[in-house]
């Protein structure tokens, strides 16, 4: 009986044990003393970009004061058309987004089984199928998916499409499950050098993981000859870590997997073999805000993609309509990586001693890091603006000055009153406002006949933007009751 007690308590302390060494490695390991004080935050572009064969690699400057204050670094991959990316794993987790293209990831997980058979044909008519390939479970990605990866865990991307792919990614490389320290590291499976890359590298170092051994035990491990130990190591290969294929490639890979409006777990806990690991935060109708004349916010957190809750991430993709704004905000538990997607806008960010660190205009390639707590206002420019923003809390909470939930909505009048010295009238004009995001300015309306080409919102919007300077979303073709066709242009008002 003894015994048996001693047992279960021996068990009960491991399963303690195992769960608070897991929810200590989620944590996150504290900045560079000093790192998020700032006079001034700059805007970033890529510090390097290194070419292989068919597709490029850069990266942003890591020892940079902005991602050393959010304790991340970045990068962005761009595949040519029919390359891939091939297999490699970073040791921190990391959050990855599809700015443009489509096609296949595979994620190599140890311990994982190879769920995933390809059969051929049967020989002499036989019934029967051989399996020629088993493989982990592969996942068909196009713009707008946002994949996690844990720390360690090799993923590789296939370009099928006829354009190129670009990706960014945020490696979170003060999160716990970094065991080495905050200098990024990419380790290679395959891949080798180029001829350009000649001065060392942190990442991509241009070397993978058979090159350093002798290859006499490669040889012997895998029971193969030298010469294909040599192959192994690409001793004899500079096309780096993105390559073309040799023609179109086949295998079986998931669909795309539809967004699901309850994004509730089934009460048993995914693991990672058989976790969702990326869903399409760019679909218009799942988004969290949305105003017809200004634009959209949409979240993807770990309650939604559960396996957010190990890579410690989270992602807000965002659209701002010509003219639109998203009003005064700021991110309670996490600091913002942005990275604009497309077109340009006005950006402020206030600091916690109320002073102006940043009013500039960012562009399409550009990254903004806005610390905790700092309060930012986006201002679309007249081409709109779209950005993905990573976070570094997996449940990201942000605070607004207006609309429903907002912080001057839960504060009385009176309250409003006294703080900022304003009449009752204007305490309630500013309480009782609606949106986080608006339109600035008011919209106008013209409408002109439509004489040549197709009658549709593309062709008119080119159309009205002869004609008018801020053209805003909802540009539209329409016929009146003879069948004649007109552009109803949409427009900011003159001030």
């Amino acid at each position: 009986m003894h015994k048996l007690i001693f047992s279960l308590l021996s068990i009960a302390s491991i399963s303690l044990l195992l769960l608070f060494h897991g929810s200590e490695a989620r944590q996150r390991e504290l900045p560079l003393p000093n790192a998020c004080h700032f006079s001034q935050i700059n805007s970033l572009s890529p510090a390097h970009a290194t070419k292989f064969e068919a597709g490029q690699m850069e990266v942003w400057d890591h020892t940079s004061n902005e991602l050393q204050c959010a304790g991340v670094t970045v990068a962005r991959i761009t595949l040519q058309a029919n390359s891939i990316f091939l297999p490699s794993f970073f040791s921190p987790p990391s959050l990855a987004y599809v700015v443009q293209g489509e096609g296949v990831m595979g994620t190599i997980a140890s311990g994982c089984p190879e769920t995933y058979e390809e059969a051929g044909g049967g020989v002499g008519g036989d019934m029967h199928r051989r399996f020629e390939d088993m493989h982990q479970k592969l996942e068909d990605f196009r713009r707008g998916d946002v994949f996690a990866s844990l720390a360690g865990v090799s993923q590789w991307w296939y370009n099928r499409g006829n354009s190129d792919v670009v990706i960014v990614i945020v490696l979170d490389v003060t999160n716990r499950e970094n065991q080495l320290d905050q200098v990024p590291r990419m380790f290679q499976i395959a891949g080798s050098k180029t001829q350009e890359q000649q001065q060392p590298l942190t990442w991509p170092s241009g070397k993978n993981a058979f090159s350093g051994f002798d290859p006499n035990i490669i040889a012997e491990a895998f029971k193969i000859d030298i010469e294909t130990a040599k192959k192994l190591q690409n001793q004899k290969d500079n096309r780096g870590n993105i390559v073309r294929a040799n023609g179109p490639l086949h295998f079986i890979s998931s669909p795309s997997r539809q967004w699901q409006q309850d994004g509730n777990g089934n009460g048993i806990e995914e693991t990672y073999c058989t976790a969702r690991l990326h869903e399409n935060i760019d679909d218009p109708e799942r988004s969290d805000f949305f105003s017809t004349r200004a634009g959209r916010i949409s979240t993807l957190n770990s309650l939604n993609l559960p396996v957010l809750r190990l890579v410690r991430l989270n992602a807000i993709r965002g659209v701002l309509y010509s003219g639109g704004m998203m009003l005064p905000h700021w991110t309670a538990n996490a600091h913002t990586v942005l990275y604009v997607t497309g077109g340009q806008a006005m950006i402020q960010v206030v600091d916690d001693n109320g002073q102006s660190v940043f009013n500039a205009q960012v562009q399409q390639g550009e990254l903004l890091v806005v610390p905790q707590g700092f309060a930012v206002v986006k201002t679309a420019g007249e081409t709109g603006f779209e950005w993905i923003a990573f976070k570094t809390n997996d449940n990201a909470y942000m605070n607004t000055l207006s609309g429903g939930t907002s912080y001057l909505r839960a504060v009385p009048v009176d309250v409003i009153k006294a703080a900022y010295g304003v009449t009752e009238e204007e305490a309630k004009r500013v309480k009782f406002r609606e949106n986080v995001i608006a339109q600035k300015g008011k919209p106008c309306y013209k409408e002109y006949p439509k004489e040549t080409g197709t009658c549709d919102a593309k062709s008119c919007k080119a159309d009205c933007a002869k004609k008018h300077k801020n053209i805003m979303a909802f540009t539209s073709c329409i016929k009146d009751v003879h069948g004649k066709k007109f552009c109803r242009c949409q427009y900011l008002c003159p001030s």
